[in-house]
Parts: structure tokens; sequence; C-alpha cells
């Protein structure tokens, strides 16, 4: 349908689950993509694969932020999307408040929220020169709700909603068009779900099989998302669609956030 023709996009995280899923669907919408991940092997295969770019990126790495923005401008001449998918769900063996080290709370922050920041402050200038941009941050919908078995990652992911209402504000300030909305994922099939279940599984006892059927209880639709599930809003948002759209935050979750989550 090309709803994404003439677009570039930057998609971190893009080796493996949503971010995969995302760039895959935004490619086959027209737009150019650029996946950028750490696992650069898996990641350069999968865009040779389906036609995009590669560029290694540590998002915590200030400094290479700023060169591959730099890049990608003298390359392209624009970054119309940037989608934060990079994120790590941390050691839920030991995640708790007592138990999460202060060398894992900064791990889990550095990544998630550092990370996340350090995008929107390296492609806010571009896309305000432009007049025109989409981000798109990964929080999740645990961001809504206490998660005492993972209370690192459950701050990392709210605080990313806030900070992307901060950036929707910058973003419209002088006229510019420069758009920002969180995405709120809720159980997903991914490589990091299927970890999560696993360390629920060891602290409960139970096997990751009953974990999951225990954890979709709270669910509503009862079911499991899939990463395309997120790749289709996160399309609508990257798309001139969502124009009037920004601050926003968007749950994926079967309806979880509806129900209470303990």
């Amino acid at each position: 349908m090309n709803r994404l023709s003439g677009k570039l996009a930057l998609v971190t995280g893009g080796a493996g689950g949503i971010g995969e899923a995302t760039a895959r669907l935004f490619k086959e919408e027209g737009a150019e993509v650029i996946l950028a991940d750490v696992a650069e092997a898996q990641g350069a295969n999968l865009a040779r694969g389906m036609g995009a770019e590669f560029e290694r990126l540590d998002v915590t790495d200030e400094d290479r932020w700023t060169q591959l923005v730099r890049l990608i401008e003298e390359r392209h001449g624009r970054i119309s999307i940037l989608v934060n998918a990079a994120g790590i769900e941390g050691n839920l063996e030991a995640g708790s408040p007592e138990s999460t080290s202060y060398a894992e709370w900064r791990r889990v922050h550095a990544i998630n929220l550092d990370g996340t920041f350090l995008g929107c402050r390296a492609v806010l200038p571009i896309m305000r020169r432009l007049g025109t941009g989409s981000i798109i941050n990964i929080s999740s919908i645990v961001a809504y709700f206490g998660s005492p078995l993972s209370v690192a990652y459950g701050s990392s992911k709210a605080a990313v909603q806030q900070l992307t209402k901060s950036v929707a504000l910058h973003g419209s300030r002088d006229g510019k068009q420069v758009r920002c909305n969180s995405v709120h994922p809720g159980v997903i099939r991914t490589r990091m779900l299927r970890d999560i279940y696993t360390a629920i599984a060891r602290n409960a006892g139970v096997t990751p099989e009953e974990a999951e059927k225990i954890n979709l209880r709270a669910v509503p639709l009862a079911a499991v998302g899939e990463p395309r599930d997120v790749a289709y809003l996160n399309l609508y948002l990257a798309s001139d669609e969502s124009r009037y759209v920004t601050g926003s935050e968007f749950q994926v979750d079967g309806g979880w956030h509806l129900v209470d989550a303990r």
C-alpha cells in the first residue's frame, strides 16, 4: 500500500522481536529502512534479506548516536521515523526492590531509558530542521502498574512514557510537526517473553508453559500477541495517517491494562 513511501526509518533493536517485525512491515509499506542493533551478524543478515541497511549501534553510546545520525543525514538527507525498540528485561530472578543490585538497576535504565533519550535527542535536530518526523518509543504495559519482580524494568519503561510527552511538546515548538508517541506492548511472543516466563517459572516452581497460562488469566483476550501486532500500530504512528497524534500512549496488550495485574 506504500503508506510510508518516501520516508526513511531508523529502527533500534531491529535484529529481533518487535524491532524486526516493525522494520519488515515498514519496508513492505515503502519506507527506506535502517536496522540498528548490537547483534551485528544477525542484524546484517536480516537487513540483507529484506533489502534494508544495517548499522551497529549500542544505544547507550552517546558518541555513536551522534555519528550514526550524521552518517544517515549525509547519506540520505533525512530521518523521517525513529523507532526506539531496543530494550532488555533485566535479571528477573533478582529483580525485586530488595534484591536488585545498583549495577543491574543502572544497566537496565541505561539501555531502556537512556538509550531512548539519546535516540530522541540525536534525531530531533534533523527532524526539526525538516519540520516533520515521527518518533515511536516502545515502553511496556508494566508502566501502568507495579512490577515487584522486575522493578528496574518497570521503572525504566514508566520513565519512557513520561519522556515521550516531553519530547512531543518540544517537537511541536515553533510550528514544527515532530511527533512522539509511546507504545505499550503486553504479552508479545518474543525472546524476551520466553526469558520472562523461564524466570517466573523458576521463582514459582512451575513450568514455563504453566507460567504462561497463569499470566494469561489476567489478559481479557486470553492470548499471546505477536510482534506484528505491535508493528501494525507502529506503522500507523509512522504514517501521515497519524499526523494529528502526538504525546499519546497506545496499549497493545489484549486488554491487560483494564484489569488488576497482580
